[in-house]
């Protein structure tokens, strides 16, 4: 809209009466978001939740994706993500000091404890992790009498650490050592300091280690049995009294997941980015990573039996009436799934 004419001190009054709704109109005609700049509209308020992860690792690239292009917020959720060991995350799980825990083998050894815990998802049931050695150390022969570090506690990298060193052929009680390392991050650095003579680790922290001139001994993904590896895990008591919260962070895992499928430049970047790393080494770490996750976010009963029968061997409880049933509900992740039906 264009309006001329003689300065306004010339005009008569019909004139000037007219100039003042011309200008009116074009203010109204303009794009709302300027006029907006004077009164923003108001934050919508995002609930709180609290998310345990046991290391930073590349594992968790839905969740870290999900948490950087917004996905948790569009679900409502102010999501606060924290990394601890995972005897601590149980505890405060437990007690209600956390919303959620990724542990899903950790999660079930402490409901088969008795901990009223339950998982309603899998992010991923292949093994991604490595056996790594120090330069020095390039067979069982030179293991033998070692100590090597895994993470966390009695958890899938203690079981994945126990059957490479089988491998091996060595017993892993008896000509090995096994500690834990708390995490990956802090293997890669007992592994680095000398104080182990190997670490188990999974990408891009084995990739890290290779390139510094230690050796694999152990590939992983080569002869493990499926097992799930990371998860969603609450209490009990809140999937019976706030169900909607739930499948909201369930959506929002789902989403992150699909993202780091559908946008690999993204997810490469973010892994060179938040680990330091060149673009081939991200782009290795991606690609050995996403043939892990499952799609579906559910295990078989197969599955989840292995896992309860490892947690009751370690446990050393002979007689048990545990079922996958008393630990998984995929109740809601099947909901989800509907919803979010491609």
């Amino acid at each position: 809209m264009k309006c001329v004419g003689p300065p306004a001190s010339h005009l008569p009054y019909q004139t000037t009466v007219s100039l003042v709704l011309c200008v009116s109109l074009f203010l109204l005609l303009q794009p709302s978001h300027i006029l907006a700049q004077e009164k923003p509209s108001p934050t919508r308020k995002l609930e709180p939740v609290t998310l345990g992860l046991s290391a930073k690792q590349v594992l968790n690239l839905p969740i870290y994706l999900a948490h950087r292009y917004g996905i948790f917020d569009s679900e409502d959720f102010d999501l606060k993500p924290i990394t601890t060991k995972t005897s601590t995350a149980i505890a405060a799980l437990v007690s209600g000091d956390l919303d959620y825990i990724t542990a899903f083998n950790s999660g079930l050894a402490a409901a088969v404890g008795g901990a009223p815990l339950v998982a309603t998802y899998v992010a991923a049931d292949k093994p991604l992790l490595y056996l790594i050695s120090r330069p020095d150390i390039k067979d069982a022969k030179s293991l033998r009498g070692g100590i090597i570090g895994h993470g966390g506690t009695r958890g899938s990298h203690y079981f994945a650490t126990v059957e490479m060193v089988r491998h091996l052929g060595l017993d892993p009680e008896k000509d090995v050592k096994l500690i834990s390392t708390i995490d990956v991050t802090q293997g890669i650095t007992a592994l680095f300091s000398g104080v182990v003579a190997a670490a188990t680790l999974s990408p891009p922290y084995d990739a890290m280690a290779v390139r510094k001139g230690f050796i694999r001994l152990v590939s992983g993904p080569d002869f493990l049995p499926r097992y799930v590896e990371n998860g969603l895990v609450t209490r009990r008591m809140k999937l019976r009294d706030n169900p909607n919260q739930v499948r909201h962070m369930l959506r929002a895992l789902v989403r992150g997941l699909r993202y780091a499928v559908d946008n690999p430049n993204d997810a490469v970047a973010l892994i060179q980015k938040d680990w330091n790393l060149d673009r081939e080494t991200s782009q290795l770490a991606y690609d050995a990573t996403i043939t892990t996750y499952n799609l579906r976010g559910e295990a078989s009963d197969e599955i989840v039996n292995a896992a309860i029968k490892r947690s009751q061997q370690d446990a050393k409880i002979t007689q048990s009436t545990f079922t996958p049933k008393d630990f998984v509900d995929w109740n809601l992740i099947r909901t989800v799934q509907q919803e979010l039906k491609r």
